[in-house]
């Protein structure tokens, strides 16, 4: 369609065309098309003012899809699914309100604040961090807040429901490590020690393991588990629950293995889907290959045996819950 030019005025020498560009985003070449004027009398090219067609905009885009980074409008939509202000998820972030806002507005953003953006976009861990940093907000509107995410997190995610009603979720005593129980990451723990293939004592051994161990070295647990005195060893309180559900909901799968002696088929647990290591913090990660890669040579009776050696196992009676206190004393 034709129009007159701003630049020299002609009427009706304005023509749409086609513009390709390439532009450097981050030391990488971006290629670009977009839409501009020609003007046929003064020669003048004018761009087409939107936001949409912008050249860098369009760039900005194009990286982010390339990068897997979120987008300015679904930045927009954590922070709006929350009811938080921008400067509200900015202290979160650590960031100044005006970068935030830059952010939305289609400015590019950091790759760490965009995992730390996708991080809090499962409302399982903005209610953590909330809980985790209520001096940020204040006791009224921490409160609000960890209110309105527990039902977002309910609703977002039936199977964590499902759980949290089934055994609590807010208990935190020495007894679960100090820290509240997490259904993600005993998910995320089972499917990152079964990645080959596990057996059920060994899962067991390598969760008590694991939070004990972090309790060790951090003074809190990892899981937010109950860990009780069986005769196989100290073991997840309801393992069999858990295992049962994730079998049910698809994130994990049975094996039978056949041991000709002594003439029994064990059950190897076999992870279908990848553990989301981001769910862990950099010590819990430590923590988790520490534990697999000590014990990834032990048969199920080995890591058995040696579990009924912990002090842990020893100073506790059949089916009493076992104090995290009991880490100190760890063999390892």
């Amino acid at each position: 369609m034709e129009k007159r030019c701003p630049i020299c005025e002609t009427e009706g020498t304005i023509t749409k065309i086609k513009m390709e560009e390439d532009i450097d985003i981050r030391g990488e070449k971006i290629h670009v098309e977009y839409n501009s004027f020609k003007c046929s009398a003064c020669e003048e090219i004018i761009l087409e003012s939107t936001p949409e067609n912008d050249p860098l905009n369009i760039a900005y885009r194009k990286y982010r899809e390339i990068h897997n980074m979120l987008q300015p409008e679904e930045i927009r939509d954590i922070r709006r699914k929350y009811g938080i202000t921008q400067s509200e998820l900015a202290r979160i972030l650590g960031l100044g309100g005006a970068t935030l806002s830059r952010y939305e507005n289609g400015g590019l953003q950091d790759k760490a604040y965009d995992s730390q953006l996708k991080l809090i976009s499962d409302p399982r861990n903005m209610l953590r961090i909330v809980r985790d940093n209520s001096e940020l907000f204040g006791e009224k509107r921490s409160n609000l807040l960890i209110s309105q995410l527990k039902k977002i997190a309910k609703d977002e995610y039936p199977l964590e429901r499902c759980m949290e009603e089934l055994f609590g979720s807010d208990e935190r005593s020495v007894f679960t490590g100090y820290q509240v129980l997490n259904i993600d990451k005993i998910l995320n723990c089972i499917l990152y020690f079964c990645k080959d293939g596990l057996l059920k004592t060994k899962i067991n051994k390598y969760l008590f393991y694991a939070d004990f161990k972090h309790f060790k070295e951090y003074k809190l647990g990892i899981t937010g588990v109950n860990y009780v005195h069986l005769p196989h060893g100290p073991v997840p309180n309801n393992y069999d629950i858990y295992l049962s559900t994730f079998l049910k909901n698809g994130y994990l799968e049975i094996e039978e293995i056949f041991y000709p002696d002594p003439n029994i088929v064990g059950e190897k647990y076999i992870s279908k889907e990848k553990s989301m290591l981001y769910t862990f913090s950099d010590s819990e990660i430590l923590v988790l290959s520490t534990v697999k890669e000590f014990f990834k040579a032990f048969t199920a009776k080995a890591i058995s045996d040696y579990s009924h050696k912990e002090k842990a196992y020893q100073e506790t009676a059949d089916q009493e819950l076992i104090s995290y206190e009991f880490a100190e004393y760890l063999a390892f």
